[in-house]
């Protein structure tokens, strides 16, 4: 995945409880969309952005092949039937074709997310399938339960400007809602959508993600208004188990290439 744009990186000394969280907090709703695509013996798969390999692994434990892609595969362990391969999906086109192709948390973040979404669409084997993971901000209010007033407006002028900073790398705060038209226009057909929202309480994996996140935003959150003291406060507040927030919500877009039509 192209660095440009995106906010996180796999080499900071944060990656590993980042990936930690994501794991622990999407792991089992991503394993149930792919679930629903039925048995994976004898596919090729290929997991873009692959992160720590998580999904990866899982995949490989079912799959015939897969192949794992991300600028900075370090974190990817070895399987026996996975390929791990250095590779930006912006610029650079998957090699051969699939069978499955996922990727989460990827497309939104990437100015340039169309180019990438074209790439894992032109990747894919007649009736494929793609099926991408994209958080969406929940509606009302970010904290449902604080210790306290000012844990509760911390915490929102945190949401705040989290939010900018990722924003200003890149992130489209709509692309969940528009991602089912992309894949139409793409070419793809049984598009669908399903997700999973639910609350976030402090040491949990959604609370343990933002917490991974802030010495990697520090500079822009700075710069949209938060102070070190804030940091460091809302760090501890995001382990506090007083706290619970509205999580984010979490939308996996899917889409199939057409089959071949049959011999007549």
């Amino acid at each position: 995945m192209s660095t440009k744009g995106y906010a996180f990186d796999n080499a900071s000394d944060q990656a590993g409880a980042h990936h930690d969280a994501l794991a622990d907090l999407l792991d089992g709703p991503t394993r149930a969309a792919l679930g629903q695509w039925g048995d994976l013996t004898g596919r090729r798969c290929l997991e873009v952005a692959a992160g720590a390999g998580s999904v990866a692994l899982w995949l490989a434990e079912r799959a015939a092949e897969v192949v794992a892609t991300d600028i900075a595969p370090q974190h990817v362990p070895p399987h026996p039937r996975l390929v791990v391969h250095r590779q930006d999906i912006v610029t650079d086109q998957p090699p051969g074709t699939f069978d499955l192709v996922h990727a989460r948390l990827l497309l939104g973040h990437l100015p340039r997310r169309e180019e990438a979404l074209r790439r894992m669409v032109a990747a894919l084997a007649p009736g494929g399938v793609l099926l991408i993971g994209e958080f969406a901000l929940p509606p009302g209010d970010f904290v449902s339960s604080a210790p306290d007033d000012a844990t509760a407006d911390l915490l929102t002028r945190y949401l705040a400007a989290h939010t900018a900073a990722l924003v200003g790398s890149g992130l489209d705060l709509a692309w969940a809602q528009r991602a089912p038209a992309a894949f139409a226009a793409a070419g793809l057909v049984e598009v669908d959508s399903r997700t999973t929202t639910g609350r976030w309480r402090g040491g949990g994996p959604g609370c343990r993600l933002l917490r991974a996140g802030i010495p990697q935003l520090r500079g822009s959150l700075l710069a949209h208004g938060l102070t070190d003291a804030d940091l460091t406060a809302t760090i501890g507040a995001f382990a506090d188990p007083r706290v619970v927030v509205e999580g984010f919500h979490f939308v996996q877009i899917s889409g199939r290439v057409p089959r071949l039509p049959r011999p007549a």
